[in-house]
């Protein structure tokens, strides 16, 4: 029987089925409001073609496969999800080479060395790819700066040149070889310049190119050094510049020789300067500054003096004169006379362990410095001459190359990766004289200043793809290797010489038979000696003579008087004008490193810009802005030198000399529209770049290379007389730091004098009078003397708002430690979080607004002559007083102070937190969970030390960021940590004590059978670290270093009277300094 449908239904379905709720009348009545809200929330089915030019697509990375697989949802359900964090799949080999197992990261021994920095490394990679670049601590020399860590990031720039050009177009390397060595064929005129040249196996391929096409090489430096090296041969025979052993000198001066920023060999320097500074040896060394510009290394000094240029001269002849007799002073204000007393007091202590140092291209002044040395006789203790090759370019010959091409008699010119189209002094009349010339190659890897004006570009390989070899010390050659095939069409440097020359052959070969004339191809796996060299990265050579390492008689005393003279008679204009390195940027070789680009001046804390430095004395007689925050741009000044102007931004800067300026060097790239990288140049708030009246983008800064003066020998960073004009206009600097002092809170920064150290080195940790343990009162009669007042206290830890965690004595407790006596500020750590756990680059924009996403900061205090105590007898209430204590002093002492996540284990911001994102791990750390974060911030709001980062935007995503975030390129994003989630739109984020460093070593240890073994698991930031003054380790093992150092008289916690109980300890700032000093 055929079943028929019931048509009927009962009452009482019929309404259960028809039952509605409202959220409001608007739902009710289906006004149109309502339906617009509706729509917005959920979106109404759309076409693929409606889908497809969705201009929203243009901020996200899904890829064609997850868009397919996104088609199996509706159109609907893809357009949300790729709204939110993409789908990230690895993609697997197709062939996987052996050493390389998925997850696992491979470390390989090279060497740094671009023209100003020196360095030993490990590089890590991961799947074949660098990402992260550490100091070879176990079989190198000194450590690594800012700059050296972030370098990884130029490999992947998506500027780089992709293969061989002529003409402006693209070509092959027969076309271009065949055109070089044809035009080195001519007679005439023909050179090859290069910076310094460190490596002998280069030197060779130079010198055969050379003896091969008649070309004349000449090296030239962007900051010239020829005045030390022709001090040094007119002084002691030998040309060469100074090695200074910072490990050797118990008493240093710098006149304007900023050691631990940008003079010398920084990364090795700092290393071993740090050596002398730990007030647990018993005695520490002491440094004397006399500097224009507050420097890293002023910040770090003892007794610094503030000095106009004219008067560097004249403080070395006072000195001279101070420890020899010899000699007359220059005239110096009392001040000055004083502290070069103290100065020569020290020196004469110290004798053959003291050092004397200058950073400034002057040959009298070098010359003084080095009768200072040989005086004291520390010429082979703290002071060395070695036969290496740092700095040793020759201005007056590139002067004399470039007079000759613009008499148009040099027929062919070859540029070794240098670029003196944006360094010359005159680059104008450089330029002019290079388009006199018939034929010119550049080796750039970038279409820069110079390779845009040359006949050719034979891009050359990045650093890590590279084999090289480097000589920085007598006995050891450091070696290069790659860790990366090579990305494009690019040769090494050296094996483009080879090419031209006719030497031909491969430069592996043409390297290993450097060091082994008898190699052939056969021994490339067989020779045991050369694989274990490249294992640790050096090879030891036969030592030198003892004559090149000390010994050295001095020369100069003949000619003393005659440099005295010329230094005592030496005077300035109104202002005088210093330049300098920021140890963020270099010298413009780093132009185009977002990462660089975001980190914040040390001292400064000014972010994507070079200023005018100009001290608050002035700001205030010129009536300029004094203040610089978000709501308040710099004022802008002209500066003429030499005839040209240019307009710049003022930077209020406490300890900078009354009377001068300071502008940095390295900024300006790219200004006549060069493609050197897009973190290069400015970026408005949309996110995209600024531009002239003719369309060309506007670079970051301005290029003040031209601005250097001409002295008896090369080029100097000081001009004595310089014209400062008021403009009344104004420019936004980003700043992410805008307060100068600690304004008297103690909890913070803790510091004291060497001699009051010394006395109470042994006391019980919290009793010493320079750190007490911080007590709360409470109504009890603690102290028993029968009173209850303000003398009865109790320790912070004998409070608690809720229950502990049971971190202490029980498995693991991450901790770390940190030195404020040997912090310097120099920013490798911030740099080295950064680039290891994927934080974004935000452009200035964000930063001007604070929403820099730093999760590691280094505050900057300064100290201020105002106190409450000086508040209570002039009368001023405490409000007034504190607002007083928040203006430096005119030339203030400074706390570098780094700044992260301190892992409470009373975390304010875990008890806020309504979902739980924020957590407590049971081995002390304050763990976030991004996927259950929905961004309310009240964590960050409770944060006492605000360390905690929101993501205002899709960073990886959003196309505001597409010209810097490393995130957005598709090139530049291989950088990034597989190991680090990559941070979505609205959640929080902030340091993770580099959590998956940790589970790393608890995995391998697992695998071993054996304990987490103290060292094998490290942060970043320690890790970078070139002096040490960051340690990290398991709290709970008491026989790690960690724990040692966390039980030390000195350490203490930031902010210890709110009670947070951090796992992060700081150490007391010891200062060399005489005790109403401190």
């Amino acid at each position: 029987m055929r079943q028929v449908p019931l048509l009927r239904t009962s009452y009482r379905s019929h309404m259960a089925n028809q039952k509605r709720y409202w959220s409001g009348l608007d739902e009710l009545h289906q006004t149109d409001e309502f339906k617009a809200i509706q729509e917005s929330e959920f979106p109404a089915a759309q076409s693929v073609d409606e889908f497809l030019s969705d201009d929203r697509l243009e901020s996200t990375h899904t890829g064609r496969r997850d868009f397919l697989k996104f088609m199996g949802f509706s159109l609907t359900a893809a357009t949300l999800a790729a709204c939110e964090t993409p789908v990230i799949k690895s993609i697997p080999y197709t062939n996987k080479p052996a050493e390389v197992t998925p997850g696992v990261a491979n470390y390989y021994a090279s060497t740094y060395f671009d023209g100003q920095d020196y360095a030993n490394v490990l590089v890590k990679t991961r799947e074949g790819r660098p990402i992260f670049i550490k100091p070879n601590s176990q079989t190198g020399v000194g450590g690594v700066n800012a700059r050296v860590n972030a370098s990884v990031l130029s490999l992947y720039d998506s500027a780089r040149l992709q293969g061989p050009r002529m003409n402006g177009e693209q070509t092959d390397w027969n076309l271009l070889d065949g055109a070089v060595r044809k035009a080195f064929a001519v007679q005439g005129k023909k050179a090859l310049v290069t910076g310094s040249v460190v490596s002998p196996t280069l030197q060779r391929a130079i010198d055969a190119f050379a003896a091969a096409t008649g070309s004349v090489h000449i090296a030239v430096d962007a900051v010239d050094m020829s005045a030390a090296t022709q001090a040094a041969e007119l002084d002691f025979g030998k040309r060469v510049f100074p090695t200074y052993r910072m490990d050797q000198a118990l008493t240093v001066v710098a006149i304007g020789a900023d050691f631990l920023g940008s003079f010398g060999d920084t990364t090795r320097q700092a290393t071993d300067w740090a050596q002398t500074r730990k007030p647990e040896n018993g005695q520490m060394s002491r440094l004397h500054a006399f500097e224009t510009n507050m420097s890293l290394t002023g910040s770090n000094a003892d007794h610094r003096t503030m000095v106009k240029p004219s008067s560097y001269g004249k403080v070395a002849t006072a000195l001279l004169k101070a420890v020899t007799g010899f000699g007359t002073a220059g005239e110096l204000d009392e001040t000055t006379s004083a502290a070069v007393a103290l100065a020569a007091a020290d020196l004469k202590k110290a004798g053959r362990n003291g050092l004397v140092m200058a950073g400034v291209n002057d040959l009298a002044l070098q010359r003084v410095v080095n009768a200072i040395n040989a005086a004291i006789q520390s010429v082979g203790v703290t002071v060395t001459y070695p036969e290496t090759k740092w700095n040793s370019g020759d201005q007056s010959a590139f002067d004399n190359l470039v007079a000759d091409m613009s008499a148009g008699s040099v027929k062919a010119v070859a540029f070794l990766d240098t670029n003196p189209a944006y360094f010359a002094q005159d680059a104008e009349a450089f330029k002019a004289g290079l388009a006199k010339v018939d034929f010119s190659v550049s080796t750039a890897s970038v279409g820069d200043e110079t390779a845009v004006l040359c006949t050719a570009i034979a891009p050359s390989h990045h650093w890590l793809e590279s084999w090289g070899d480097a000589i920085r010390i007598p006995g050891r050659i450091d070696l290069m290797q790659p860790t990366i095939a090579p990305l494009f069409d690019t040769r090494h440097g050296g094996e483009h010489l080879l090419a031209w020359s006719g030497t031909g052959g491969d430069w592996y070969s043409y390297l290993r038979q450097t060091h082994n004339g008898s190699y052939v191809t056969d021994m490339m796996y067989t020779d045991s000696d050369w694989n274990k060299a490249v294992h640790n990265g050096f090879m030891s050579t036969v030592e030198e003579a003892d004559a090149n390492e000390g010994g050295l008689s001095y020369l100069g005393a003949a000619s003393r008087a005659a440099s005295i003279a010329e230094l005592n008679r030496r005077t300035g204009g109104e202002w005088e004008m210093e330049l300098y390195i920021k140890p963020t940027m270099g010298t413009g070789q780093h132009a185009a490193n977002p990462m660089l680009q975001e980190t914040p001046d040390p001292l400064t804390k000014v972010t994507w810009d070079n200023y005018v430095t100009m001290s608050h004395a002035d700001v205030g007689r010129l009536g300029l802005n004094s203040f610089i925050g978000r709501e308040k741009p710099a004022s802008l000044v002209s500066v003429e030198v030499n005839g040209t102007n240019m307009e710049l931004p003022v930077f209020p800067m406490p300890g900078q000399t009354p009377g001068t300026i300071g502008v940095a060097l390295g900024y300006g790239r790219g200004a006549n529209g060069e493609e050197v990288g897009n973190a290069a140049f400015q970026s408005g708030e949309n996110g995209a770049f600024l531009t002239d009246g003719e369309g060309k983008r506007l670079p970051v800064g301005r290029n003040v290379f031209g601005w250097m003066s001409s002295g008896s020998v090369g080029r100097s960073v000081l001009q004595l007389d310089v014209k400062l004009t008021p403009t009344g206009g104004e420019y936004a600097l980003a700043c992410t730091q805008i307060h100068n002092t600690y304004m008297g809170r103690d909890s913070i920064v803790k510091e004291t004098d060497f001699g009051s150290y010394f006395k109470e080195k042994s006391a019980k940790k919290g009793s010493a009078s320079w750190n007490k343990l911080i007590t709360l009162a409470v109504h009890e009669d603690v102290n028993q003397d029968g009173e209850i007042n303000a003398q009865d206290g109790k320790p912070t830890n004998a409070f608690d708002l809720w229950h502990e965690h049971p971190v202490e004595e029980v498995g693991h407790r991450w901790g770390m430690t940190i030195d404020l006596t040997t912090c310097t500020g120099c920013s490798a750590c911030v740099t080295a979080c950064h680039i290891e756990n994927n934080v974004p680059v935000v452009g200035k924009d964000e930063v001007r607004r604070h929403r820099d996403m730093h999760w590691m900061r280094i505050d900057r205090f300064f100290s201020s002559d105002y106190s409450l105590e000086r508040g209570e007898e002039e009368g001023v209430g405490k409000i007034s007083a504190y607002r007083k204590m928040e203006d430096p002093s005119l030339n203030p002492q400074t706390v570098h102070m780094p700044m992260m996540c301190q892992h409470c284990n009373h975390a304010p911001c875990e008890t806020v937190c309504p979902v739980a994102a924020t957590t407590h791990s049971n081995e002390g750390l304050n763990q976030m969970t991004y996927n259950r974060c929905i961004g309310t911030r009240y964590c960050a709001n409770n944060c006492p030390y605000k360390v905690r980062r929101f993501n205002w935007f899709n960073y990886p995503g959003y196309k505001k960021f597409a010209n810097f975030n490393p995130a957005q390129d598709a090139l530049t994003r291989m950088v990034l940590n597989p190991d680090v989630t990559v941070r979505s739109r609205g959640v929080m984020e902030k340091c993770s004590m580099c959590v998956q460093r940790i589970q790393e070593g608890k995995l391998e240890a697992k695998k071993a059978g054996t304990p987490v073994a103290d060292g094998t698991v490290t942060s970043a930031c320690a890790e970078a670290c070139p002096t040490n003054a960051i340690s990290f380790g398991d709290l709970n093992d008491k026989s790690s270093n960690i724990s040692g150092i966390a039980e030390n008289n000195r350490a203490y916690h930031a902010l210890e009277e709110i009670g947070v109980k951090p796992n992060i300890f700081y150490m007391t700032k010891v200062r060399n300094t005489e005790p109403t000093q401190a």
